[in-house]
């Protein structure tokens, strides 16, 4: 792996993890000494991630993690509700039967063995394959990078055993769906989806700020 790619997947990684929470300063030396490196690819990929809306400079001041508005989020899940509808027309016809059994058995594997990150990750999958089949690169980029930018806040309001359990329901709902080609209740079920991964997320996005300006305000009373 090249250099800025390992310093980009290990940035990347530590702040949808949260381990780099929302509003921390990023510092290309102190980051150089953590991966041994030179600060030129570390530099690449801060620059790599400020162009997804992860990270943002400020001229002077430095370059911080992205803290996601309530408005942001609103505006985001807007967004990705736009494209997925639109690509879910085009590819309902192309995804075929062995493609949702074999979500069905992952969504139900790992909702039954409460695996969070095996939930996530055929969560991903299913809107991931919504947008595949579209044929659209153009609509996988912009989606993509809209995921990038509310991933972390994705993964920790996905861990509700309430929200797991609707979430559930939802993705076998919207997939007995499309094994019927059934466009016109398949795009109701996905827009309610998106309307409560939406609310969800919102919600998250409170919370993690909140949790972040404590931990920040903790921090600096220390010194």
């Amino acid at each position: 792996m090249r250099r800025h790619n390992q310093a980009y997947e290990y940035l990347k990684d530590a702040i949808i993890s949260n381990v780099i929470p929302p509003g921390s300063p990023i510092r290309e030396m102190d980051l150089a000494e953590q991966l041994r490196m030179s600060r030129t690819p570390i530099r690449e990929a801060i620059r790599a991630l400020e162009a997804e809306g992860i990270l943002i400079n400020y001229p002077s001041q430095g370059t911080f993690v992205m803290s996601l508005t309530s408005s942001d989020v609103e505006e985001i899940y807007e967004l990705r509700s736009l494209f997925e509808l639109w690509a879910l027309e085009r590819s309902l016809p192309r995804i075929t039967d062995e493609e949702v059994a074999s979500l069905e058995k992952s969504f139900t594997s790992s909702f039954n063995a409460l695996d969070w990150e095996a939930c996530h990750n055929a969560d991903r999958l299913l809107h991931a394959l919504i947008v595949e089949r579209s044929g659209s690169r153009r609509l996988s980029n912009f989606v993509n990078t809209l995921n990038t930018q509310t991933e972390r806040i994705r993964r920790f309001s996905a861990k509700s055993p309430a929200r797991l359990q609707v979430s559930y329901r939802e993705h076998m709902e919207i997939l007995a769906l499309i094994r019927k080609r059934d466009i016109k209740n398949c795009t109701e079920s996905l827009k309610r989806h998106l309307r409560s991964v939406a609310n969800s997320a919102i919600e998250s996005s409170i919370l993690l700020n909140t949790e972040a300006s404590f931990a920040f305000g903790a921090k600096a009373e220390k010194f």
